[in-house]
């Protein structure tokens, strides 16, 4: 039987590995996940999915099927915008990232929550002069950002620049509930067919248990990552179902699936 992997693809390394941080999540260690730059994924083997973010789909859909391919809308957890939400009003507020269209697309997000008694501006070290990089770093009183840009770049590369009562709210970024919910159905619908074409029953039996199990843990996870928490559920979904049976779950799984988050 073909065991499914997955591939997590960024425009950087460390962007993939996010990728693939947000998909064991909820998905767990138990499906493997590597990872690999938006340019080095070429054709994909039968068992192998791809999933990204929004921003490197375009690119990605050239070489990657549309049924292997599965993009996340990232998002940063409910906890991120409380934190952004106790800054006090009329501060100024840099928002931290390598491109400029995110730094313009988090403001925005904050503003629609509510968070708009304070001022955003962007450093995109990326699409920014260096000069200009460095000289609001020099005046930022409060940074935000992705927890891994901010970890990883702000804190290493232009740690010098920093004040020294520089106050910065890192973002932990999960996928929404609708694009989570389609990678998982199309796990349950790759392993619908797999289980059925398996000429082992027992084997079959064996697989399908795990899968329904990865599956329904998957699903509560999911849900809660979008306010930053975390489960440890390990319910026996299907654990003493029949080959039958389980095919019919695999199948109202990935119905259920899709209609997350719409």
């Amino acid at each position: 039987m073909l065991e499914l992997k997955l591939t997590a693809a960024g425009s950087s390394p460390l962007i993939a590995e996010e990728i693939k941080s947000v998909a064991q999540s909820f998905l767990g260690a138990e499906i493997p996940i590597v990872t690999a730059t938006t340019d080095e994924v070429k054709a994909l083997a039968e068992n192998i999915f791809c999933v990204c973010a929004v921003t490197q789909a375009e690119k990605l859909s050239r070489v990657v099927p549309a049924d292997k391919l599965f993009v996340f809308d990232l998002h940063p957890t409910t906890k991120f915008f409380l934190d952004i939400a106790r800054i006090p009003a009329g501060a100024e507020v840099c928002v931290f990232n390598n491109l400029l269209p995110y730094t313009k697309l988090l403001a925005e997000e904050c503003r629609a929550l509510g968070v708009d008694k304070i001022s955003f501006h962007s450093i995109a070290y990326d699409d920014m002069p260096a000069a200009e990089v460095h000289s609001r770093l020099h005046r930022a009183e409060y940074i935000i950002g992705v927890d891994r840009l901010l970890e990883h770049v702000l804190l290493k590369t232009y740690r010098a620049d920093l004040r020294p009562d520089v106050k910065i709210i890192a973002g932990k970024r999960a996928a929404s509930l609708n694009s989570a919910g389609k990678l998982l159905a199309g796990i349950a619908e790759f392993y619908r067919i797999a289980l059925a074409e398996e000429k082992n029953p027992r084997v079959a039996l064996d697989v399908g248990k795990r899968i329904l199990k990865i599956l329904k843990n998957a699903s509560a996870k999911a849900l809660i990552g979008q306010i930053g928490g975390n489960s440890s559920t390990t319910e026996n979904f299907g654990g003493n179902a029949t080959l039958d049976e389980q095919l019919s779950m695999m199948d109202y799984l990935r119905e259920k699936f899709l209609r997350l988050g719409a």
